[in-house]
């Protein structure tokens, strides 16, 4: 069974309502912010993404050689990774591209906002697998957003840095299938039956519909004064097995070091060719079963790095 958490982030880069904003941290960050077993799935979309990431931000001379790093807990636990995108693993093939890109194309067709459903394609499905889709909910209203956000740990200030009000939002949350997955013989029934459905069908496809839960795995916050923006960027990797991090393309163009604030760890991470730079940094519960990444991201020429770790310390207060 695929998920399509990436290929909601990967949209990200062509959304026309934020153009020439860098969004590298945010959709690598979700890469493998998953459970260990799933890793596999991320591994398909190598290629789309990394020519993304490529596009985005081209390679230059201009920077001294990566280095990679992780952040810890008060610990010394590893909590956050940043690692080379030669380590996502094999490459899809043409025809698994195909499909992923028909069910995206198809789930955003099908689906409305906060909506998810088990798809079987019948065109470029020789292994007949089944497709679980999400759609992400959009928020306009803050006291909507935290309604929403059962655990009330996770924060979401009226405004950042001062002056940068609460635009909006997107969150993706999980469905029954995430949360309380199939058992294998489950999911080789319900595909033979939504086969035989798409089969039978003149459309080609077939869909059963997925209950939603109230747990999120993405928050995507927008903060706005005048045309100036601030992005909060909150992903839920709580959970045994959960890893958080980032991949990284080693011909990009970037710099990234490690600062402190209120004696968290934090990864400051800039992209030249896009002018846009990200602080990152991981919040636990004192029991360590509620886990968040959290990353501020905004433009270099607007918002400082001790701008961003100003915002950040209001975070953690």
């Amino acid at each position: 069974m695929n998920m399509d958490r990436e290929r909601d982030l990967k949209k990200l880069f062509d959304d026309p309502r934020i153009p020439d904003v860098d969004l590298t941290g945010k959709v690598m960050n979700t890469l493998y912010a998953q459970p260990k077993e799933k890793e596999r799935f991320f591994v398909k979309y190598k290629v789309a993404l990394t020519a993304f990431v490529g596009m985005m931000l081209m390679a230059s001379t201009g920077y001294a050689a990566v280095q990679y790093h992780s952040l810890n807990n008060k610990d010394g636990e590893v909590v956050y990774e940043t690692k080379s995108t030669k380590d996502y693993g094999k490459t899809e093939s043409k025809e698994d591209r195909k499909h992923g890109e028909e069910f995206y194309a198809l789930k955003e067709k099908v689906l409305k906002s906060g909506e998810a459903g088990l798809f079987y394609l019948v065109a470029n499905n020789p292994n007949h697998q089944t497709d679980l889709g999400t759609k992400m909910t959009p928020f306009q209203n803050l006291t909507q957003l935290r309604d929403k956000i059962t655990d009330k740990s996770v924060k979401i200030p009226d405004s950042v840095n001062g002056n940068y009000t609460f635009k909006q939002a997107e969150v993706m949350f999980r469905n029954a299938q995430e949360v309380n997955p199939p058992s294998p013989e489950e999911q080789k029934a319900l595909a033979e039956k939504l086969r035989k459905q798409a089969e039978a069908s003149n459309q080609g496809y077939a869909m059963m519909p997925v209950e939603m839960t109230d747990q999120f795995f993405l928050l995507f916050a927008k903060y706005q004064n005048g045309e100036d923006e601030i992005a909060v960027d909150i992903t839920n990797v709580s959970g045994k097995g959960m890893n958080a991090g980032m991949y990284i393309d080693e011909n990009v163009e970037f710099k990234q070091e490690k600062v402190q604030v209120k004696g968290v760890e934090m990864l400051h991470i800039e992209y030249a060719p896009s002018q846009w730079h990200h602080l990152t940094w991981v919040y636990e519960s004192p029991d360590k079963k509620a886990k968040y990444v959290y990353t501020i991201r905004g433009d270099m020429k607007k918002v400082s790095k001790e701008t961003l770790m100003k915002i950040a310390e209001s975070y953690l207060e």
